[in-house]
């Protein structure tokens, strides 16, 4: 073959290969992973080029690393045998501000940033609840009321308290809760559409239908699924008047604070994917971990938000979720764990779970593939028991 040809050719096949990773990279990007796992490529990463960056701050919140006494050692080695023998990538067993214990899996670095996938819904619970603390809205605040482009739609009926219990009555999403299609997913990675023109679509927006064909009324029954969420970013962002990536760092993320650095994931409009969006360093997971349960008994509006958040509001139910676990959810968390009653949960798909316990501040917090989930119910059990 002639040089000149060849080189042709190559250039060729280097324009095809290019082309055909910018259409995979995008999905790749959402979830490379098979099954309802969340493989190390989802689980840690640096985030992509638009995301929203956190930046590090220079007095984060103090972790005390404490030495396990003789009544926490035997849940310290249960742990380490089970961070041993599964897919858990990073964890930490907390008692308020004390760290415990902490252990990342061989080759994990400090900075690596862990992305907590569903775990961001709490987070954006928690924003929620410090803008009605700060009176930029109310529980009671309408879609409607805020978002004109929604004021005639059945998502425009719904509440923040609605959105926050999954009870908005709209579609309940795909079977992996996600109201976008691949497809979908690749026009939001180029820019082409966004968050809110998701959201705007009439069969997301549109209530379901009962037995007899009745529209499905805001608070009525509850539905896991990511719309829910997106629309509580959107309405945060217009009350506040920023969007919803910099409030979040603004009131969560500083609150504690975290030392950073963080991503938080957006659309190249600047939408936050509030479904799924906070990636952080172990540590500054487990500072999250303790200022939430601090927080929980400080008295303060926040305080009070996270309480009511974390009762038994709404009856739980299929298909998306780790239903087998609890049977009642609260502002995007899940309570009346059937292990552990008296806890209420942050969790992601696959293996990403914080912990609290509503009578002292003992928290966990995993990173995992693949959750043994009840490995880690009869540990937390045995931790949160403690005095």
């Amino acid at each position: 073959m002639k040089k000149a040809t060849f080189c042709k050719l190559n250039a060729r096949l280097s324009l095809a290969l290019t082309l055909g990773l910018s259409v995979l990279l995008p999905a790749w990007s959402q979830n490379p992973c098979e099954g309802r796992g969340a493989c190390d490529a989802l689980l840690i990463n640096k985030g992509r080029p638009w995301d929203y960056q956190v930046s590090t701050a220079p007095s984060p919140r103090t972790l005390i690393a404490h030495e396990p006494d003789a009544r926490e050692r035997s849940v310290v080695e249960a742990m380490k045998r089970l961070f041993t023998t599964s897919s858990i990538r990073g964890a930490a067993l907390l008692n308020g501000d004390k760290l415990v214990y902490l252990a990342l899996k061989d080759g994990i670095p400090e900075d690596a940033l862990f992305y907590g996938l569903s775990i961001g819904k709490t987070i954006t619970a928690i924003a929620a609840g410090q803008a009605v603390c700060q009176k930029h809205l109310t529980l009671d605040t309408k879609v409607g009321d805020l978002l004109p482009d929604f004021d005639s739609t059945d998502m425009g009926k719904a509440s923040l308290r609605h959105l926050l219990t999954m009870s908005s009555g709209t579609w309940e999403g795909l079977r992996d809760a996600n109201v976008a299609t691949p497809d979908q997913f690749r026009e939001l990675w180029s820019g082409r559409i966004s968050i809110k023109d998701l959201m705007l679509q009439p069969k997301v927006h549109t209530a379901e239908k009962d037995f007899g064909g009745r529209p499905r009324t805001p608070g009525a029954v509850f539905a896991y699924r990511n719309s829910d969420p997106e629309m509580v970013a959107l309405m945060v962002a217009k009350a506040t008047g920023m969007p919803f990536a910099n409030w979040v760092e603004q009131a969560v993320l500083r609150d504690i604070p975290i030392a950073g650095p963080a991503v938080l994931r957006t659309d190249r409009n600047e939408h936050t994917f509030a479904s799924g969006a906070l990636q952080m360093t172990l540590k500054d997971w487990g500072r999250f971990a303790a200022w939430v349960r601090i927080r929980y008994d400080d008295g303060s509006c926040l305080g009070t938000f996270l309480k009511e958040g974390a009762q038994p509001l709404i009856s739980a139910r299929g298909p998306n979720g780790p239903y087998a676990q609890f049977g009642h959810y609260g502002y995007f968390t899940w309570v009346g764990h059937k292990m552990v009653p008296d806890s209420f949960y942050a969790h992601g798909v696959g293996g990403q779970v914080v912990a609290w316990n509503k009578n002292n501040q003992r928290a966990l917090v995993v990173f995992s593939n693949e959750s043994p989930a009840n490995d880690l119910a009869a540990l937390y059990r045995d931790w949160s028991r403690l005095p």
